[in-house]
């Protein structure tokens, strides 16, 4: 059966549908066009569709291909939402340059494939196969002057889709790891940190609160370790004072990201980086910090005994020829809606066909072009996406052919 479900894809098709998926354009704030593509494709695929309004402009879509009823439920989960970029959807060789395509738009035909060939394949599915696309997972926060839907991210939709019923035994997540597996996510924290001092040197002294709270990365290290996952601390941002009339406003903002270890409690961080501005200012004497934390996610982490890691490590192999290779730790750090789906006790693994951030694609001519935070001409191999529509329709006849029983489920 795994040779007669390989046999079923369609690589025009797959073109087709990154090309649109690109060319919908669905920022933070705005999934509704992207969630009615994939409404009408999951109709086109015969799924039960349903949508789920998370606030006005902005539903989640859900696509179900009804089993049997005897067999495990497998979600394929993607974020809908993308940053902006303007460039027009190209074809170039055997690559797709659009809208969101590595993160994470390109997964979306993959799963639309993969659901196709195991159709045309005739595979008699005992467990459901759902499809969920969901809004907001874009790590955006409301927070200074910045208010409004297109700055509520960091997994809203995903918290949405799982508080309200929709759930299975498994789920697979495309975000991009280069086609390597990634069984958890650190946790992400973002924290302001306010420096108020003296109109002369308040700027100054907001450096050097920040090369404090850099410098203390290493000791947070130390303190947290874990064997898979890498936390980190970055000042990512700084705002101060009054540019129209410099030197009347003397407050600066740190805005600083603290990439946590799984269940690690917001308040420990907080006091510790309290702990790390309280040292600057007994040494400085004529300054002020306060510390506030406004957007915080939990990591997870999965064992690699999980069902759902031991079918995609089959799914790769038969692929590829080869061992899938785990994600380097660093990766770790990048957030997904792993957290929001884990949390309701749903093994969820993350193994996507784009290279998103600390990856770098080797087949990848236009380096220089993406090489920046904004990755704006970032493409997508359509071999690449091929291969990982063959690996997820493995991995669902893996699952979803199965009975629930033989897999020790309930």
């Amino acid at each position: 059966m795994k040779e007669k479900v390989l046999e079923q894809l369609d690589g025009k098709r797959l073109v087709e549908l990154a090309m649109q998926a690109a060319d919908t354009v669905s920022m933070t704030g705005e999934e509704k066009p992207f969630a009615e593509f994939l409404g009408r494709e999951f109709e086109r695929l015969g799924m039960e569709v349903k949508y789920q309004e998370v606030e006005e402009g902005r539903p989640n879509v859900i696509g179900t291909l009804r089993g049997s009823g005897a067999g495990p439920a497998l979600m394929f989960n993607g974020h809908m939402d993308h940053f902006d970029n303007p460039q027009p959807t190209e074809l170039v060789g055997d690559r797709i340059y659009g809208r969101g395509l590595v993160n994470m738009k390109c997964a979306f035909p993959c799963y639309l494939t993969a659901v196709e060939m195991l159709q045309k394949a005739r595979v008699k599915l005992l467990g459901d196969l759902i499809i969920s696309g969901v809004a907001g997972e874009i790590e955006k926060a409301p927070v200074s002057r910045y208010a409004g839907k297109e700055y509520r991210g960091g997994g809203v939709g995903a918290r949405y889709l799982m508080d309200h019923g929709v759930t299975a035994d498994m789920c697979i997540i495309g975000e991009p790891t280069g086609r390597t597996l990634q069984i958890g996510n650190a946790g992400l924290i973002w924290a302001r940190v306010r420096v108020e001092g003296r109109a002369e040197n308040f700027v100054i002294k907001a450096g050097r609160v920040a090369e404090a709270i850099q410098a203390w990365e290493k000791d947070y290290q130390q303190t947290y370790k874990h064997p898979i996952m890498l936390p980190t601390v970055q000042i990512g941002a700084i705002e101060g004072g009054n540019p129209f009339k410099p030197g009347t406003r003397p407050v600066a903002d740190l805005f600083v990201i603290v990439k946590t270890l799984p269940r690690t409690p917001p308040m420990a961080i907080q006091r510790e980086l309290e702990w790390v501005c309280q040292q600057v200012e007994a040494k400085e004497k004529d300054i002020k910090t306060r510390v506030e934390l406004y957007l915080s996610t939990d990591g997870y982490e999965i064992s690699k005994e999980e069902y759902v890691v031991t079918a995609m490590e089959r799914a790769h192999r038969e692929v590829f020829g080869k061992e899938v290779e785990y994600a380097a730790p660093k990766r770790y750090g990048i957030t997904s809606d792993g957290s929001r789906i884990a949390a309701y006790g749903v093994p969820t693994i993350t193994y996507g066909p784009g290279f998103g951030t600390h990856l770098v694609d080797p087949t990848e001519p236009r380096i220089a072009e993406w090489d920046n935070p904004a990755g704006i001409r970032r493409g997508v191999g359509i071999e690449n996406m091929a291969n990982c529509a063959r690996v997820y329709a493995l991995a669902a006849l893996d699952i979803c052919a199965k009975e629930r029983r033989e897999l020790g489920l309930k």
